[in-house]
């Protein structure tokens, strides 16, 4: 079998905390950048940086990756997270996009704090930003997509408190407001094209979402519960590969 091609360029930069925050000194520091062109789809990791027992912030930045992979046009990101045994203590929560110019590829992140709650106490992947598909409606499988279509997802973006993502035909927008492990949604507004089949799901999808008042994060997984504490959606953490 062929070798995959190896990196030959770095994105440097400082991941740095806003407050002073002591952390045990086996916590594992990961910077990953990310072709985050097409929204609609899992963002693709190009590079991948990760140093465990990390210590003390701040951590420096070093992700090897392939120059042949970075084109013009296309948009990149790098996002880092600080966890402990598989669970996270700190993330970066804004977008830190990359120059296109290969003199200018360095990138500082400000590391956010994770609150300490019940609901995200079992967290591998912050909240926001995290490219969350759709699994499961009440309990039920969510079918994969056709070859070539668009799997159902939520993004909860993190410079406003706007969610974007996919029913799997129509792309929607709706608010949000979180406060501690409370989370509801505005109106949904999303296009008017008619799928079939997958239609109904994502009606199923867009009515749930409506009826949500909190959520839970088990691992790479995020549970939207309704009223009664039931799960009404579950979704997965997402990323992709380069081809």
């Amino acid at each position: 079998a062929s070798q995959a091609p190896q990196a030959d360029a770095v994105i440097t930069g400082v991941a740095w905390t806003r407050e002073r925050v002591i952390l045990p000194p086996d916590v594992v520091f990961e910077a990953t950048l990310l072709d985050v062109t097409q929204p609609e789809l899992p963002p693709v990791v190009l590079g991948r940086q990760r140093s465990a027992s990390a210590g003390q912030a701040p951590y420096a930045i070093a992700i090897p990756y392939l120059a042949a992979r970075f084109a013009p046009q296309r948009r990149y990101e790098v996002r880092a997270t600080v966890t402990l045994e598989g669970r996270l203590l700190m993330a970066s929560d804004r977008r830190h996009p990359v120059p296109q110019d290969a003199a200018f590829r360095r990138v500082d992140v400000p590391l956010q704090r994770w609150p300490a709650l019940d609901a995200t106490v079992q967290a591998e992947v912050p909240l926001m930003l995290t490219h969350w598909q759709l699994t499961e409606i009440e309990e039920e499988a969510v079918a994969q997509p056709a070859r070539g279509g668009v799997a159902p997802y939520l993004v909860l973006q993190a410079e406003e408190a706007r969610a974007a993502g996919s029913g799997g035909c129509n792309r929607f927008f709706a608010d949000y407001v979180v406060q501690g492990d409370r989370l509801r949604f505005g109106r949904v507004d999303s296009g008017i094209t008619l799928c079939l089949p997958g239609s109904a799901a994502e009606t199923r999808f867009f009515d749930a979402l409506s009826r949500v008042v909190g959520f839970w994060q088990e691992g790479p997984q995020l549970l939207l519960q309704g009223g009664d504490g039931r799960t009404l959606l579950r979704f997965k953490a997402v990323q992709a590969e380069p081809r």
